[in-house]
Order: C-alpha cells, then structure tokens, then sequence
C-alpha cells in the first residue's frame, strides 16, 4: 500500500482537510517532520487494529476463528431443532 506522505510544514496542511480524507478513503497518511514522523488514521480504523490486538493477545482465539470459519455452513446449523 503506498501511503500519502505529507510535510507538516506544506503550506496546504489542512488538519479539517486530513481528517475528511482519512475517513472518505480508509487510507494512512504519514506525516512527517524534523524531529519524527507520525501516521494519522481514522477513529474507526484505530478502533479495528485495538480489536484485532486484543483478538491476536488471547491465546488459541484466533487460531480458532479461522477454523471455525472454515466449517461449512450445512454443519453449523441443525435445522430440524429449529421451532419456528
């Protein structure tokens, strides 16, 4: 993924403008500067990369997500207990 870099510096640094982008294209922008760079994302975007941290920290929780996802779904639902 090629990230948008910008200078904090640039006369067209918009903190508004970043922010609308951020949000409309789901895509990082780096931000760099003299003393160190930083990466702005949505807060959506934080919020999933928290989750998938705390998912990834649990041991055997992911490992088992995928093979759970890997059931067809013909074995995940008994049809016949179903009251409808």
């Amino acid at each position: 993924m090629i990230m948008e870099t910008i200078m904090i510096n640039q006369g067209q640094f918009n903190l508004a403008k970043l922010i609308a982008d951020i949000n409309l294209k789901h895509q990082p922008i780096l931000i760099k500067e003299t003393t160190g760079n930083a990466i702005l994302i949505s807060e959506q975007e934080w919020n999933e990369i928290q989750e998938t941290l705390y998912i990834q920290s649990i041991a055997g929780l992911a490992e088992s997500i995928h093979q759970e996802a890997a059931t067809p779904i013909e074995e995940c639902i008994n049809v016949e207990n179903i009251e409808w």
